[in-house]
């Protein structure tokens, strides 16, 4: 067990303090697309919740019960994402998402991280979006 979890730290690093919110945001797509079997993707996702996200998902069985179903199981295993740029308001960054999922849909999604009285991003919400002509406005 400790072999796995140490395993599992040395690929999914847990977001620092002094992480920018874009390499918050590229580590939390990387968890989900590699994510596997073992749901360590997912559950790397959740540990970089906002306590406010986690009240409203509960923990994480019921976290990993909820991503593994539409609209949010696209983002697992998705073949490519591109993060728009970031609209900053105050101490939050929402960030357009589209991405092409392991079977070639496009799908946006707007992925909002706060910054936490520790100095720590972490996500607030991740809502489906309808796509538009550009990752500006989906």
């Amino acid at each position: 067990m400790r072999y796995t979890l140490l395993c599992l730290a040395l690929i999914f690093p847990a977001a620092q303090a002094d992480d920018a919110p874009l390499d918050v945001m590229r580590s939390l797509l990387l968890a989900l697309q590699t994510n596997d079997d073992s749901n360590a993707g997912i559950a790397q996702v959740f540990d970089q919740a906002a306590p406010s996200n986690k009240a409203a998902t509960g923990p994480l069985p019921r976290f990993i019960s909820m991503v593994s179903r539409h609209p949010y199981v696209e983002l697992l295993q998705h073949q490519s994402a591109d993060i728009g740029p970031a609209l900053a308001r105050g101490n939050t960054q929402q960030y357009p998402i589209r991405l092409i999922t392991k079977t070639g849909h496009a799908m946006g999604y707007l992925w909002t991280l706060e910054q936490q009285p520790n100095q720590q991003w972490m996500t607030t919400t991740v809502r489906p979006v309808a796509l538009g002509q550009s990752i500006k406005g989906l």
